[in-house]
C-alpha cells in the first residue's frame, strides 16, 4: 500500500491518504506503527461522524481500543486549495496502545500509561510517614479533575468553532505548565507528567525525607525529577524511591560524618578555631585528634546593610546539615527538634547567643563566626570514635575488649584519647559508640528533626 504525503519514524506516522482509500491506510498505519508511536492523519470527515458501513464500524472500534484518540473536526478545510472543495474533514490523532505496565531500568519504578485510571489504596503501608498518604490521595484527585476539564475544555472547543471560518478563535483556552524537556506532543500526557513532577518536588522537600538528607544528597535527587515526571505519584514508587534513598544514603553517610568532622577540626585548624581540636596519641601516628565540646566555624548571619542578625538559607542549611549528621549518630535516642523554626524564631526576637537546638547551642557573631556547644557529650564522644576509626587513628578493634586485656600501646592510646573509664564506658555500651554504617540510618521522622 503506497502512502501519499507520508512520513514516518516508526514512533510517528504522518500522512494524507486518498479520502476513498483513507480507512485502508489508517489501519494500515495501526498496524506498523510502534507501541506508544504517534499517528496524525486526515480523513473525509464522514469516515468517523458516519459508522454507517462495517469497515468504519471496525476502524472506529479500533481506534478507541488505543492509548490515546483525539479528533478534530475542520469545514472547508480546502476551500483555498489548488483545487478547492467544501468537503469537511477530520483531523486524527493516535497514540499506538502499548504492552502492560511493567518494571523498568530507572530505578525500578512503574510507569504510569496515560489512560491508566488512578485507585484508591484499601492498605497503605505508608501511614506512618504522615503527609505522604495525602500526597497521594491530593495528587489523584488533581489527575482526575486535570483531565476532566480538559476533556470538557476540548468539548467547549469543538462546539464553540464549529462552523467559524480560520480567524475565528475560541474564548476559553488550556495551558499547560509542561516539564522542563518534555517532547511529548499529547496534551493529556503532559498534564499527567507536570502533576506527577510537582508532587515528586513536593515530597522531595517534605518534612519526611528533607529531615533525613542533607543538602548534597537532596540536590543530586533534585537533579532526577524531571525523570520522576514520567513514573506515578503512588505508593508502589515511593516506597521504590526511599528504598534507592536508603541504599543512596548507605554510601554517602560516612562521607557527610566525615564532612562536618573535618568542617570541625582541619578545615578551620587556624587562629582560633584551632580550639575545636585537642591531639591524642593515635595509633601508629602523632598527628591525631578529636572534636572538643567547643567548635567554632566560619558562618555569617547578619544583614550586609543594616547589621540586622538575619541568618541566611546558607547558614540555616548549614546547621541543618550538621543536625542530620548528628541525627545519624544519635540513631532516634533525642526526640524531634526543628532547627529551621528555632532559628526563624531567632530571628524574630533578635536572639544571636545561646540559640538552644537539639544537639548544641549555637552563638552567630557580627564578625562571622559560629559558635557551637555540644550539649550531649555521649554523642560527641561517638562522633570523635566513629572519625577516629575512619582514620586509622584508632584500632579496627577499639572498644571491643576491656581495658585490662590491652596491651601497653593500646593503653596508651585509651589514655590519650578519653581515659580509662571513659573507656570503659565505651567497652560496655558497644551497640551504640561502636555501630555499623547501616545503623545509623532510621528512615522514621518521627524522632529526626
Amino acid at each position: 500500500m503506497i502512502y501519499s504525503d507520508c512520513k514516518s519514524n516508526g514512533l510517528q506516522i504522518t500522512f494524507n491518504p486518498p479520502f476513498f482509500q483513507g480507512i485502508q491506510h489508517l489501519q494500515k498505519a495501526l498496524q506498523i506503527c510502534a507501541p506508544g508511536g504517534q499517528i496524525l492523519c486526515i480523513l473525509n470527515a464522514e469516515s468517523i461522524k458516519n459508522p454507517c458501513t462495517k469497515e468504519r464500524k471496525a476502524l472506529l472500534a479500533e481506534l478507541q481500543k488505543q492509548e490515546h484518540f483525539e479528533v478534530k473536526f475542520k469545514e472547508q478545510a480546502f476551500s483555498h486549495a489548488e483545487r478547492p472543495t467544501k468537503v469537511e474533514v477530520a483531523l486524527i490523532y493516535v497514540i499506538k496502545k502499548t504492552a502492560s505496565n511493567r518494571c523498568i531500568s530507572f530505578e525500578h519504578f512503574k510507569k504510569r500509561t496515560e489512560r491508566e485510571q488512578v485507585e484508591g489504596l484499601a492498605d497503605s503501608s505508608l501511614t506512618r510517614y504522615g503527609e505522604i498518604p495525602q500526597l497521594i490521595g491530593t495528587y489523584k484527585a488533581e489527575v482526575k479533575t486535570a483531565l476532566a476539564l480538559y476533556d470538557e475544555m476540548q468539548n467547549y472547543q469543538r462546539v464553540s468553532m464549529k462552523g467559524m471560518d480560520e480567524y475565528a478563535k475560541s474564548v476559553l483556552t488550556v495551558e499547560v505548565n509542561t516539564v522542563k524537556g518534555s517532547r511529548c506532543f499529547d496534551t493529556r500526557v503532559n498534564i499527567v507528567r507536570s502533576i506527577s513532577y510537582k508532587y515528586w518536588k513536593i515530597l522531595l522537600y517534605s518534612r519526611e525525607l528533607s529531615s533525613l538528607l542533607t543538602s548534597n544528597v537532596q540536590t543530586s535527587y533534585a537533579e532526577k525529577l524531571t525523570k520522576m515526571a514520567d513514573f506515578e505519584f503512588n505508593e508502589r514508587n515511593i516506597l521504590q524511591m526511599k528504598e534507592n534513598l536508603s541504599r543512596d544514603l548507605f554510601q554517602n553517610i560516612d562521607e557527610a560524618i566525615m564532612s562536618v568532622w573535618e568542617d570541625f577540626t582541619s578545615r578551620y585548624s587556624y587562629t582560633e578555631y584551632s580550639k575545636n581540636i585537642h591531639y591524642y596519641t593515635g595509633w601508629k601516628t602523632n598527628k591525631s585528634f578529636a572534636v572538643n565540646k567547643k567548635v567554632i566555624i566560619p558562618l555569617y548571619a547578619f544583614d550586609n546593610w543594616s547589621g540586622r542578625f538575619n541568618p541566611s538559607y546558607t547558614v540555616c542549611s548549614k546547621l541543618a546539615d550538621i543536625e542530620k549528621v548528628m541525627n545519624y549518630l544519635d540513631c532516634g535516642r533525642t526526640e524531634a527538634a526543628n532547627i529551621s523554626q528555632r532559628l526563624k524564631e531567632a530571628e524574630e526576637t533578635g536572639e544571636n547567643r545561646n540559640i538552644d537546638t537539639k544537639y548544641f547551642t549555637v552563638t552567630l557573631y557580627k564578625k562571622g563566626t559560629c559558635h557551637l556547644v555540644f550539649k550531649d557529650l555521649e554523642l560527641l564522644k561517638k562522633f570523635n570514635l566513629y572519625a577516629g576509626r575512619k582514620k586509622n587513628w584508632l584500632p579496627d578493634d577499639y572498644g571491643r575488649k576491656p581495658y585490662s586485656h590491652l596491651d601497653t600501646e593500646e593503653k596508651a592510646i585509651v589514655d590519650s584519647f578519653e581515659g580509662r573509664a571513659s573507656y570503659e564506658d565505651t567497652y560496655q555500651n558497644q551497640e551504640f559508640y561502636l555501630p555499623q554504617s547501616s545503623d545509623f540510618l532510621r528512615l522514621n521522622p518521627g524522632k529526626v528533626a
